[in-house]
């Protein structure tokens, strides 16, 4: 029996690093032992943030505390597979940002080590915790709406990210599209077959890394469903997150979120509060249960909420929707 609280290493102090870290050490569960980046220029000011943490260089380093339990992984995509297999291998319990890879043999070879070595491997897809679009998975699976037709998403993003990021996020299609493929696939409960994506570049920058920012995808699942993913690099009036759910008996959604309900009607028209500036404001609540869902795979409590098979499938979805955007075809999807 675990006393006391459980002992964690955070890899990566970049965008996301910074929003786990927060609840990391807002957790009464978790104790952020170790702080690992190879800049510690980077690290040391989360590092003053939390007393009692150290920083290291390399995760081999914290491996040797056989006090810590859990690894939690936000750096590069690129360094994600050497980072889980060492972990893993030492019995310590892992969630790591996704993509767990870009390479569908890495995703399959870090899954095989977990399952070799019994170690839990989340791979964290944040709006599976949200309140809102779980209410709305809840209601479909209630059958409130009756037979899905429709399943609709749009993700527009604040502020456009910066090249340096875009340069290392593995494209549009699996840094932002892979949270939407992984959100009609968990409303559905079904595996798209077929994809056709349309794809456009309106900012240079972008243009000049041969990446995308602004995508349509439409997914077709076997029970006739369809999906629709709307994907932008920018929306100038906030972080636009929405998902709507057609059914033959009604229809489930939800609304972007606003920091205050402020609204002010006058002659000139009606003017509220702008949407949440970006991703750590909107899913302020997910990433806090994300980190707690953590705490829970670590004693054993429950299953990752993404298993293998839902990592490995929306990896592949992606690149077929990508092959469909630069071929200009329909793509039919193996699995």
């Amino acid at each position: 029996m675990e006393t006391g609280p459980l002992r964690v290493a955070l890899c990566g102090t970049g965008r996301i690093g910074a929003v786990h870290f927060r609840n990391i050490i807002a957790n009464p569960r978790l104790e952020l032992a170790y702080i690992v980046d190879i800049e510690e220029k980077n690290a040391t000011p989360f590092v003053a943030q939390a007393p009692g943490c150290k920083y290291l260089k390399s995760i081999e380093e914290a491996l040797k505390d056989d006090k810590l339990k859990g690894v939690v992984i936000c750096t590069p995509t690129a360094a994600h597979k050497d980072i889980i297999i060492k972990s893993i291998r030492a019995g310590r319990t892992v969630m790591c940002e996704k993509p767990i890879s870009l390479k569908l043999e890495e995703i399959d070879e870090c899954y095989a080590e977990a399952k070799k070595h019994n170690v839990p491997l989340f791979c964290a897809y944040q709006r599976r915790s949200d309140p809102s679009f779980f209410k709305v998975y809840e209601s479909v699976r209630k059958g409130d709406i009756g037979k899905v037709q429709i399943v609709k998403t749009i993700s527009r993003d604040n502020p456009v990210p910066t090249l340096a990021y875009l340069k290392i996020s593995g494209g549009i299609f699996h840094d932002c599209g892979s949270h939407d493929i992984d959100l009609c696939r968990w409303i559905t409960g079904e595996d798209p077959t077929e994809v056709y994506a349309a794809a456009s570049t309106f900012r240079e920058e972008i243009k000049s890394i041969d990446d995308y920012d602004t995508i349509m995808i439409t997914l077709k699942f076997p029970s006739g469903a369809i999906g629709s993913i709307d994907l932008s690099r920018k929306a100038a009036y906030g972080y636009d997150q929405r998902l709507e759910v057609l059914g033959e008996k009604g229809m489930a959604q939800t609304q972007n979120r606003q920091p205050s309900s402020f609204v002010l009607s006058n002659e000139s028209g009606v003017l509220g509060d702008p949407n949440m500036y970006s991703f750590p404001q909107r899913y302020l609540e997910a990433y806090a249960a994300e980190i707690d869902h953590f705490a829970d795979l670590i004693l054993r409590k429950c299953e990752p909420k993404l298993s293998h098979e839902d990592a490995r499938k929306v990896s592949i979805i992606a690149e077929a929707a990508e092959a469909s955007a630069r071929k200009g075809e329909r793509v039919f999807i193996k699995y």
